[in-house]
């Protein structure tokens, strides 16, 4: 399945990195057409024209910035499925990916706004609650070709990795891989990834 993102139109890519941003640095609220259009220096009206209502544009945002990690995460469960049962990779892997989505702090803060919104918005949950799903099924897939998976532990990890990748964001940048490498090693040996 070909990602929605990777069918948007070079504008409409272009404004909904650009309300990626403004929901990251002014939260839900800061989030309206004009905002966007600003952050993208695009003529006032520009991303209505494509997203007609906030819902619409919100809607969209959420899909997009789903879509950025799933990409990341799908690659990840190839890599590791290439290597089932090494943990020193498997830290290494993930690890990786998080220092990377640290290196695109808008992209974590604009999920984490877009998470907290989905609690009211039901159109947004379903949509999160499909890519948190697509996400637990692959973690499962890699967990499973490793022999480890109980049938909660995917479910588990995940939640557990989305707690240490959305901490980190409140420590100070220097702090920051340090902690998400040492919680990764935590974890993945806890959830019963290290080789017996």
């Amino acid at each position: 399945m070909v990602p929605a993102s990777e069918e948007l139109s070079p504008r409409r890519r272009e404004i909904l990195a650009a309300a990626m941003t403004v929901l990251a640095q002014q939260g839900n609220r800061g989030l309206t057409h004009r905002a966007v259009d600003r952050q993208a220096g695009l003529p006032e009206g520009s991303s209505s024209a494509y997203f007609r209502t906030r819902d619409a544009l919100l809607g969209a945002l959420g899909d997009f910035v789903a879509d950025r990690l799933s990409a990341d995460v799908e690659a990840l469960g190839a890599r590791l499925a290439s290597c089932p049962g090494d943990h020193e990779r498997a830290v290494a892997e993930v690890s990786g990916l998080f220092s990377r989505w640290l290196d695109q702090p808008d992209l974590l803060a604009a999920r984490l706004e877009l998470t907290v919104a989905a609690t009211r918005d039901p159109s947004l949950a379903e949509r999160f609650a499909l890519w948190r799903d697509d996400l637990v099924g692959m973690v499962r897939e890699v967990l499973r070709r490793a022999g480890k998976d109980d049938g909660a532990s995917a479910e588990t990890l995940v939640a557990a990795l989305d707690g240490v990748l959305l901490a980190s964001l409140v420590l100070p940048a220097r702090r920051r891989r340090r902690f998400v490498s040492e919680s990764v090693e935590q974890l993945l040996t806890g959830l019963g990834t290290e080789p017996a």
